[in-house]
């Protein structure tokens, strides 16, 4: 997704800045049309593909609030988001992330909500050792979205 993101979204733009919201939105729509792609072949006319896009867009979409986060963890820790070209692997630094209104409490409820023992993300961890490195990390992304959230919100972080 990474990939995706760095020469779908960020290339064209010359790695000029990280619309967190942004991309989010442009992964959530990508998802979406994989899921048409995979699922529409196989469906009748009394199928409705919005209860396939309802069913399998959750899980999937998780892995891109988890990789969104880990790309303003590192920006929030380091002021700098530096991402290697996928084709060259040149370095290339973000140093402006743009924070629309509410989408660090967005990445943050989401992230929460992946730690419930009930959820998909918690349940897919195998084994004591991986679930509590999983979830130490997962507690340190909280926390250092928490603690941007708190020195002045999303406009300012």
């Amino acid at each position: 997704m990474l990939a995706l993101i760095e020469t779908n979204y960020l290339k064209p733009i010359d790695f000029k800045c990280f619309d967190v919201k942004g991309i989010m939105d442009f992964c959530k729509q990508h998802i979406i049309k994989g899921i048409r792609r995979e699922e529409e072949p196989y469906l009748s006319e009394d199928d409705d593909i919005q209860e396939y896009i309802d069913a399998n867009l959750p899980y999937r979409y998780d892995t891109v609030i988890r990789l969104v986060a880990e790309c303003v963890a590192e920006y929030l820790q380091n002021r700098v988001f530096i991402i290697k070209e996928y084709n060259t692997n040149k370095k290339m630094r973000i140093s402006e992330f743009i924070f629309a209104d509410g989408v660090l409490g967005e990445l943050l409820e989401a992230l929460k909500k992946m730690l419930d023992p009930n959820h998909d993300t918690y349940k897919s961890w195998i084994g004591d050792e991986t679930l509590a490195e999983w979830k130490t990390h997962m507690q340190m992304l909280c926390d250092t979205i928490s603690q941007a959230m708190s020195k002045g919100g999303d406009d300012n972080a």
